[in-house]
Formats: structure tokens, sequence, C-alpha cells
């Protein structure tokens, strides 16, 4: 059957889950098992190792017979991975969970399918996620995000784990760019993100791990969001640019400021309470 058209909720969507992971160990299980509790019929679920040394393909085995696709091989990064994913998968929506995230409960899916028909088939819709601490679980704040347009050009991004992506927008702005090694699925929604239709729900989708790549290697994301902002003719001047990196340079400056006087974590908790999303 021909995935469905967006903006025509004719009937309940068919959704793929990828995930990719590499080396994941620790958490692909957790990551694994919360997709296939899910209660939604229409769902297909695809995992993607990149060569795994560590125990990860000993645990994907395991569920194998309940996978709809899976792979175990080399691979050039988190891009092309995810590209991977995308060419296995049938889905009307497409969600890519992190290999050490987690749904959130078992009738996630369902309820974002009823969400995507309620909205009339957007091609992007988008939930919440709970932001947990990597070691001992505990949450530390809900991630209830609207990014308009002008946080998105300040480099803000929709959280992928809780993204919901209709084929169509694959299919019209392409897939993941290799060359982003961190920030691909930032310069992948500029391409379109400003233009279609985007819906967030305030419905808790993904459980998501502190600590990721991106909290890794900050200079390397700064300069991976300005590339992305000039690939997508977001920036056409150096003076432009400049301003970028001073807005960068200034925020990193307030955090080692804050750090180095004992409150950044206060300041870290204030700010999630005024917004909303402080579960303690």
């Amino acid at each position: 059957m021909a995935p469905s058209a967006p903006g025509h909720p004719a009937s309940p969507p068919r959704i793929s889950v990828i995930t990719v992971v590499r080396n994941g160990v620790r958490f692909v299980g957790q990551t694994i098992e919360s997709v296939l509790m899910q209660r939604y019929a229409d769902l297909e679920y695809i995992v993607v190792d990149g060569g795994s040394t560590d125990g990860t393909v000993d645990v994907i085995k395991s569920h194998e017979t309940q996978l709809a696709k899976w792979v175990s091989e080399r691979d050039e990064g988190i891009a092309d991975a995810f590209n991977k994913g995308i060419s296995y998968s049938t889905g009307d929506y497409v969600l890519f969970l992190n290999a050490d995230d987690a749904l959130a409960n078992p009738d996630v899916i369902d309820m974002v399918a009823r969400n995507i028909v309620g909205n009339g088939s957007p091609v992007l819709l988008y939930g919440d996620c709970d932001v947990l601490d990597r070691d001992s679980g505990e949450v530390l704040y809900r991630a209830s995000i609207d990014v308009p347009h002008k946080k998105l050009l300040l480099g803000k991004m929709i959280p992928h784990p809780s993204l919901f992506t209709h084929r169509s927008y694959f299919e019209k702005y392409g897939r993941f760019d290799p060359s982003f090694r961190i920030a691909m699925d930032y310069e992948w929604l500029l391409r379109g993100g400003l233009t279609e239709r985007v819906v967030h729900v305030p419905l808790l989708v993904t459980n998501v791990r502190d600590g990721g790549m991106s909290t890794l290697d900050q200079k390397r994301v700064v300069d991976e969001i300005i590339s992305a902002l000039k690939k997508n003719r977001y920036i056409s001047s150096t003076w432009a640019e400049l301003k970028m990196r001073g807005y960068y340079l200034s925020r990193s400056f307030a955090k080692s400021f804050l750090d180095g006087i004992g409150l950044y974590t206060a300041f870290s908790r204030f700010r999630n309470r005024r917004q909303g999303r402080d579960l303690r």
C-alpha cells in the first residue's frame, strides 16, 4: 500500500521507528523493548547497527524475530546510518529513536497516530521529551519546546527523538548530509522546517538520556550549525557569520561564569521551572 499523502488523514498512518547504534550495549536493550511493547498495530521497527563489537549485536539478535529489519555493517557515521534506515522503511511517518533513549510508555505511538490524524496529517509533528540523568535515570526536566522560526535560525533544534516526519519530506528535501557529523538533523530540518507545516503536541513521547554527542564537542556543534545555515543560504556574509559566532561565544562565557561561581545548576532549574518544565 502506498504511503498516505500529508493533509489527507483517511486512516491511521503506518509508522516506522528507526534506531541507529554503534557499541550501545548499555541501553540499547531498553530502547528496543520500549518499541516492541507498543500497542499500536501498524508499526515497523528497524535497527541499523554500525558494526558494534561490545555485545550490541547479541542484544539485537535476541529480538530479531520482532524486528521488521536489522543490519550490522560498517557505515560512514550517523547520517549514513539514518539514510540506510529510511531506505529500509515503508511507513507514512518516520521516527528516529536514539539507542540510549526509550519511548515513554506502551501507548505513545497510538497517541501520536491519533494526533497525526486529528491534526490533518502534518508534514512534521513532534511531542515532548523527559531528559534523564545518564547514570541514575532521574528525570531532570521535561523538554516541551516550541521552536519559532527565529529560534530555529539561532540553532535551536526540534528534538528528533520525538519528531515524526512524513515520508514526503524526504522525497521533497532529500535525506541527511553525511558531511555533517553532529548537526545533520539540524541541517536537514533547515531545508523545509521553515516552510512546511509543523505541529507540536504537549504529549510525552520519549525519555532521553543526557550526555549525547551534541554535548561532547560544542565547538564542532557551533561550526556545523553555521555550516548548515550557510549551506541553506540563511547566512550569506562574513558579518552574519561573525554575529552568529558572537552569539554562541557569549552563551559559552555566561555558562562558564555561572559554572565558576557554582550557580549554573540553579540557573538551569530556574529556567526550566519558568518554562513549565521542572518536574521536581
